[in-house]
Protein backbone atom coordinates (compact mmCIF):
# COMPACT_ATOMS: atom_id res chain seq x y z
CA UNK A 1 0.00 0.00 0.00
CA UNK A 2 1.10 3.35 -0.79
CA UNK A 3 0.77 5.83 2.05
CA UNK A 4 -1.00 9.11 0.90
CA UNK A 5 1.18 12.19 -0.21
CA UNK A 6 0.31 15.24 2.61
CA UNK A 7 -0.49 18.53 1.26
CA UNK A 8 0.28 21.57 3.48
CA UNK A 9 -2.30 24.33 3.43
CA UNK A 10 0.26 26.52 5.07
CA UNK A 11 1.46 29.03 2.71
CA UNK A 12 5.03 29.35 1.76
CA UNK A 13 6.73 32.54 3.39
CA UNK A 14 9.53 33.02 1.08
CA UNK A 15 11.85 35.99 0.34
CA UNK A 16 9.41 37.25 -2.67
CA UNK A 17 6.40 36.56 -0.32
CA UNK A 18 8.34 39.35 2.29
CA UNK A 19 9.73 41.72 0.20
CA UNK A 20 5.90 42.46 -1.82
CA UNK A 21 4.85 42.18 2.05
CA UNK A 22 7.43 45.33 2.79
CA UNK A 23 6.53 47.34 -0.17
CA UNK A 24 2.64 47.03 0.35
CA UNK A 25 3.33 48.02 4.19
CA UNK A 26 5.55 50.64 3.69
CA UNK A 27 4.19 52.62 -0.01
CA UNK A 28 7.20 55.33 0.25
CA UNK A 29 9.48 52.87 -0.71
CA UNK A 30 10.72 51.05 -3.77
CA UNK A 31 12.98 48.21 -4.86
CA UNK A 32 16.26 49.67 -5.86
CA UNK A 33 18.14 46.13 -6.40
CA UNK A 34 17.93 42.25 -4.82
CA UNK A 35 19.41 39.62 -5.24
CA UNK A 36 19.79 36.21 -3.37
CA UNK A 37 18.90 37.36 0.07
CA UNK A 38 18.91 41.08 0.34
CA UNK A 39 17.10 43.61 -1.46
CA UNK A 40 17.97 47.32 -1.00
CA UNK A 41 15.01 49.91 -1.41
CA UNK A 42 14.82 53.49 -1.87
CA UNK A 43 12.55 56.22 -0.80
CA UNK A 44 10.51 58.54 -2.98
CA UNK A 45 10.15 60.83 0.17
CA UNK A 46 13.57 61.57 1.65
CA UNK A 47 12.31 63.23 4.31
CA UNK A 48 10.77 61.19 6.37
CA UNK A 49 12.43 57.43 7.26
CA UNK A 50 9.24 55.38 6.87
CA UNK A 51 10.63 52.71 9.32
CA UNK A 52 10.87 55.23 12.48
CA UNK A 53 9.21 57.85 11.20
CA UNK A 54 12.14 61.08 11.82
CA UNK A 55 14.27 62.73 10.08
CA UNK A 56 16.02 60.68 6.89
CA UNK A 57 19.20 62.42 4.99
CA UNK A 58 18.51 59.95 1.99
CA UNK A 59 22.17 58.96 1.91
CA UNK A 60 21.69 54.92 2.86
CA UNK A 61 19.24 53.00 1.22
CA UNK A 62 16.91 50.94 3.34
CA UNK A 63 18.38 46.87 3.04
CA UNK A 64 16.12 44.03 3.52
CA UNK A 65 17.91 40.59 4.50
CA UNK A 66 15.77 37.28 4.31
CA UNK A 67 17.14 34.37 6.04
CA UNK A 68 15.57 31.12 7.46
CA UNK A 69 12.27 32.19 7.09
CA UNK A 70 12.58 35.68 9.05
CA UNK A 71 12.67 39.01 7.26
CA UNK A 72 14.59 42.50 8.54
CA UNK A 73 14.67 45.70 7.35
CA UNK A 74 16.88 48.16 8.44
CA UNK A 75 18.30 51.78 7.94
CA UNK A 76 20.93 53.97 9.54
CA UNK A 77 18.81 53.68 12.77
CA UNK A 78 16.96 51.05 13.31
CA UNK A 79 15.78 47.45 12.37
CA UNK A 80 12.73 45.82 11.93
CA UNK A 81 11.52 42.29 11.77
CA UNK A 82 8.63 41.98 9.17
CA UNK A 83 6.40 38.78 10.03
CA UNK A 84 4.59 36.82 8.41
Amino acid sequence: MIPPISQSNSPTYDHTYFRNKTLNQYFTLFREFSSENFDYYGITNETLCPLYKLGYDGEESIEGRYKAGSYFIKCEQCEIEIVA
